[in-house]
This record gives C-alpha cells, structure tokens and sequence, in this order.
C-alpha cells in the first residue's frame, strides 16, 4: 500500500463519514453522549486513530519534502492522539464531557478537511505529478 492508495481510501472514508454526520447532528449529538459512557468510544477514540496512524507511518514514513510529508503528519498525529486518548482515557473521557456538545460539528468539520486534503493529495496532486514527467 503507497502514500497514494492510503491518503485516496482515507480520505474518501473521512468524507463519507464526516458528511454523515454533518447531515445528522442531533443523532451524533446522542450517540457522542453515549459512547463517552461505553467501551465504544474508547475504541472509537483511542483504538481506531492509533490503528490508522501506525498504517499510515509503516506505508508512507518520509520527510521529504511534498505529498509524503503530509501523509506521514497525518499518521503521526492520529497516532499521538489515539495513544493520548489510551492512555489517559479519564483525562479524555472528562474533557469529552464537558464539550460534548461542540463533537459532532468538529467532528465533521475536521473529519472533512482532513478528507478533501487527502483526497486532493490521492487523486489530483498525483495526476499532475504524472502528466508533468
């Protein structure tokens, strides 16, 4: 699996998602209040991010400078996060409780920038790359 194929299915799954939700707030609104209380958003938060983000670092680790370098930032950062979120779930769990009501918006709204950038980085900078050469 290269940086191309990781960064095209991440982010036509981050968009998917991120659109979900977007379109039912009030319905991510009650399931964010109930996976704060269940063993479903401690896999949710913690478990899927560091799953993602150690593909995403064994697949396209580079830091040299371009696309690679976009894709390995976005496997580190779900990695740091979701290790975060593992190992401190109370420090999570509280903080989640108290902004509940803010999650599902910048859920999405992340979720889908996170998801155009990575589909940008999949299917259009690639193409330009391969005309240019």
């Amino acid at each position: 699996m290269t940086f191309i194929i990781f960064a095209r299915w991440f982010g036509v799954v981050s968009v998917i998602l991120s659109l979900g939700i977007l379109f039912n707030l009030e319905d991510a609104l009650d399931m964010a209040k109930h996976m704060v209380k269940s063993e479903t958003g401690y896999i949710m938060g913690g478990v899927l991010p560091t799953i993602f983000g150690s593909l995403a670092l064994v697949f396209a680790n580079s830091f040299k400078p371009g696309w690679h370098l976009v894709v390995t930032l976005v496997g580190i950062s779900m990695l740091v996060i979701g290790i975060y979120r593992v190992m401190f779930v109370n420090h999570w769990k509280a903080l989640i409780s108290r902004h509940v009501e803010y999650i599902p918006f910048l859920f999405s709204l992340f979720g889908l920038m996170l998801g155009v950038i990575l589909l940008y980085v999949g299917f259009i900078a690639t193409s330009f790359q391969f005309i240019i050469k």
